[in-house]
C-alpha cells in the first residue's frame, strides 16, 4: 500500500508509541493529584511542555493541551470573542480556512458579529490590501491558517501581524496544523496558534494551543481548572509526551525531510504536467509547501480518480478529511477563482516523513496509467 494522503493524517513514529505506551504503564496516576504517582506525573506533564516550548521557542507557560486543532481552534476563537465583544464585534477570516475556524465564525455571526471574508489571490495567498481595507477600529478578531490544507499555500502571517501593530485590539489566530516546522514563523507575532499531534507522526485525540496572554482570551468550558482553567478536564499525558517526542523527532528530521518532499513534488509536477487536461492547483513555488500537491481533471470527479487509484492500494484524497465527505464545492479552492469543473475533478496527495521515492515513482506510474482511462471519457465529452 502507497500511503499519499499525509495531510489528512500521518503513521506514528515507532518510538512515538513506545513512549506512549510506556507512560500509561510507569506514569498512569492523575497529574491534578497530590500523591506521590500524581506528582511523577505532573514533573512529566511539565517537562514535556517545557520540550514543545523550546522547540517552537516560544514560553512553555503559555502552552495548553487540548484534545486537537478543532478544539484548540474552538478556544481561541471563541474566547477571544467573548474578552474582546464589548470592545467591538466584527470579525474577519478567510475561506481558505479549515471548517473548525469557519463554523466557529459563523457560529459567532449568528450571536451577532458582524463577519467578513479577506478575498483571496489567485495564487492562493489573502490579499493583503484587502485585508488592510476591511479592518476598522471595531475590529477585534481574525484567523488566518498557516499553511492551506487543501492546495498548500502558505500565508504571509508576519506581513498580516505587522498590519495588525496599527490595530491593537485585534486578537490575531492562526491555524498551524499543517504548517508547523514545515514553515518557519515567528509565534511572538500572533495571539495564539493551535497544532495537532496527528499530522506530524503523533498519536490522534492530542493537540496544543498557545496563548500569548492568557487575559486575552476568556474560557469556553467549566470544571477542574486544569490548564490554567482554560481547558479543564483530565489531561492525556501519555498522548502529550508521544505529541512532544513526535515533534521533537520531526524537528530533528526536517532538513532531510524538506528536502525530500522538494525532490518528490518536482519529479510528480514535471511528469504530469506533459498530461493533457492536467491542471496543477499547487505549483513548484516558495509561496507553497512541497509537502501537498493539489491537481484536477476536468470532467472527472476527484472520487472517481481516488476511487481508481485506491484500486492499486495508492491512497489518496479529495479535499480536507473533515469536509471530504459533504459533496458541495470546496470553499477554499473556490476563492481561488477556479473552475467548479476544476474543483469537483480536483485530488490531494500529500507526503510524510516515510514516504519514499519508489513510492512517488509508482504513483506516477499508476496515474498515467489511469489517466488513459480518463481521457478516453474526457474527449468522449460524457
Amino acid at each position: 500500500m502507497i500511503y499519499l494522503d499525509n495531510a489528512a493524517t500521518t503513521k506514528p513514529f515507532e518510538e512515538v508509541l513506545e513512549a506512549y505506551i510506556a507512560v500509561n504503564n510507569n506514569y498512569f496516576g492523575n497529574s491534578s493529584s497530590i500523591n506521590l504517582y500524581g506528582k511523577k506525573a505532573a514533573k512529566l506533564l511539565e517537562a514535556s511542555r517545557k520540550q514543545i516550548g523550546d522547540i517552537l521557542n516560544i514560553p512553555y507557560d503559555k502552552i495548553y493541551f487540548t484534545s486537537g486543532a478543532t478544539e484548540s481552534n474552538n478556544i481561541a476563537i471563541l474566547g477571544a470573542a467573548e474578552h474582546k465583544k464589548d470592545f467591538g464585534r466584527h470579525i474577519i477570516t478567510s475561506r481558505l480556512e479549515h471548517p473548525s475556524v469557519l463554523e466557529t465564525f459563523r457560529s459567532l455571526e449568528n450571536k451577532g458579529f458582524i463577519l467578513d471574508y479577506v478575498d483571496v489571490l489567485p495564487n492562493g495567498q489573502i490579499d493583503l490590501k484587502h485585508l488592510k481595507s476591511l479592518l476598522t477600529k471595531d475590529t477585534v478578531l481574525l484567523s488566518i491558517m498557516q499553511v492551506n490544507n487543501v492546495f498548500g499555500a502558505i500565508q504571509p502571517i508576519e506581513q498580516i501581524a505587522d498590519i495588525l501593530v496599527d490595530y491593537p485590539k485585534v486578537h490575531f489566530h492562526v491555524d498551524g496544523v499543517q504548517g508547523v516546522l514545515k514553515n518557519s514563523i515567528d509565534l511572538s507575532k500572533v495571539d495564539s496558534y493551535s497544532i495537532s499531534a496527528h499530522k506530524f507522526h503523533g498519536s490522534k485525540g492530542i493537540g496544543m494551543l498557545y496563548v500569548k496572554s492568557r487575559r486575552s482570551t476568556n474560557n469556553i468550558s467549566y470544571g477542574g481548572g486544569q490548564e490554567d482553567n482554560l481547558r479543564s478536564g483530565t489531561v492525556n499525558l501519555p498522548a502529550i509526551v508521544a505529541m512532544a517526542k513526535a515533534l521533537r523527532l520531526c524537528f530533528e528530521k526536517s532538513d532531510i525531510t524538506k528536502e525530500k518532499h522538494h525532490k518528490f513534488k518536482k519529479y510528480i509536477l514535471e511528469k504530469l504536467s506533459n498530461l493533457d487536461y492536467l491542471e496543477i492547483n499547487s505549483p513548484l513555488s516558495n509561496s507553497y509547501v512541497d509537502s501537498i500537491i493539489n491537481i484536477s481533471l476536468p470532467k472527472i470527479k476527484g472520487e472517481a480518480i481516488v476511487n481508481a487509484l485506491g484500486e492499486k492500494d495508492i491512497m489518496v484524497s479529495t479535499t480536507s478529511a473533515c469536509s471530504s465527505k459533504k459533496f458541495s464545492v470546496n470553499e477554499a479552492l473556490n476563492s481561488r477563482g477556479l473552475s467548479e469543473e476544476n474543483i469537483k475533478g480536483s485530488i490531494r496527495i500529500s507526503f510524510s516523513y516515510f514516504t519514499t521515492e519508489a513510492e512517488v515513482k509508482k504513483f506516477v506510474e499508476i496515474f498515467e496509467e489511469k489517466y488513459e482511462q480518463f481521457r478516453e471519457v474526457i474527449e468522449s465529452g460524457i
